[in-house]
């Protein structure tokens, strides 16, 4: 018998809240931007040196990089160099998209100094058309 009730009560929260819809001040265009951009990071092809993308095939378009800046300067202690660099590489991504380009090369990240962030990385590299 209590499975029963059990059933019936997750039935009926499941079809209760079937109608309920949401809404929030980000427009469909916004949202569809954010999500194109984080799909197409995602699609970007990572060549592990610039000679490996000129074998390969792929056309120059430039220097890229990503910096990230963590923290407000006023020495936090719990911000991780993994989390900033993974932010600046991002960037890094980013801004071979903005070129063009649909693949990138990393030559170097490391941290910089910047007065207003507790850390800061800065990632380089190149961005390729293949």
């Amino acid at each position: 018998m209590l499975r029963f009730i059990t059933a019936i009560t997750v039935l009926a929260t499941i079809t209760g809240c079937s109608s309920m819809t949401y809404h929030t001040d980000i427009d469909n265009g916004v949202l569809s931007q954010e999500i194109g951009t984080y799909v197409n990071k995602r699609d970007l092809q990572q060549f592990y040196s610039d000679q490996e993308a000129h074998e390969s095939g792929a056309t120059l378009l430039g220097r890229i990089e990503g910096e990230s800046c963590d923290g407000d300067g006023m020495g936090s202690n719990n911000i991780s160099y993994n989390r900033s660099k993974s932010n600046a590489i991002d960037l890094l991504k980013a801004d071979a998209m903005r070129r063009g380009g649909n693949a990138f090369t990393i030559n170097s990240c490391s941290e910089t100094s910047v007065s207003y962030c507790d850390l800061s990385v800065l990632c380089t590299g190149q961005a390729y058309d293949y």
